[in-house]
């Protein structure tokens, strides 16, 4: 991926920026991730509500040896609560927080925790210039277009990594491309093509 590449990427971010205040543009040159506890409010453990996988539930129930109906939204029978979704499952919340986050801001279960969780503080989306929006959910053309990407092509539509605004660890030494190029692939794979 070459220098054209990039800067067609930080104009079709001048199209979408709008659209998500709360994220940045990841490019090569942008500050790394250094995760930043000394400083951290764990925003993400309070803000949002994660949507779980088969897999994840899977995955808590193999590192973590929970099981989910110690780590998922639960209905009046203490029954998981199943979601029409993609991912059907939501990590349970406690005192208006994720369940799991110890009283110090740590995760109760960082080996096992979701996809959701392992790709923050990053998120790819797609830019579709043609039709003037942005894609979020897994479709072939975001398949195609991250191969093309790889590949070498000029890919339609077009990936973006971002980076959440509210993280304060975006403060390490300038991404490389190479690191860059590692960071968009495994973002990718945990958001899109684990579903």
């Amino acid at each position: 991926m070459g220098p054209e590449l990039f800067e067609t990427m930080r104009s079709a971010w001048l199209e979408v920026a709008a659209r998500f205040e709360a994220y940045r543009l990841v490019l090569p040159g942008s500050p790394q991730f250094i995760c930043q506890p000394d400083v951290c409010t764990a925003y993400c453990c309070h803000a949002y509500s994660v949507g779980m996988s088969e897999a994840d539930v899977e995955r808590m129930r193999r590192f973590e040896r929970l099981e989910p109906v110690d780590f998922l939204e639960l209905d009046e029978n203490r029954q998981p609560i199943a979601l029409p979704l993609a991912h059907p499952y939501l990590l349970a919340r406690s005192e208006n927080r994720c369940k799991l986050l110890r009283q110090d801001l740590s995760c109760g279960a960082y080996d096992g925790r979701p996809n959701a969780c392992r790709l923050y503080p990053h998120f790819v989306v797609f830019w579709d210039s043609e039709a003037g929006r942005v894609l979020t959910t897994p479709s072939p053309d975001c398949q195609a277009a991250f191969d093309t990407l790889l590949g070498g092509g000029d890919p339609h539509p077009l990936p973006l990594l971002l980076g959440h605004s509210e993280c304060p660890g975006f403060t390490g030494p300038p991404l490389s491309s190479a690191h860059w190029d590692a960071i968009f692939r495994q973002t990718y794979q945990l958001q899109y093509a684990a579903l």
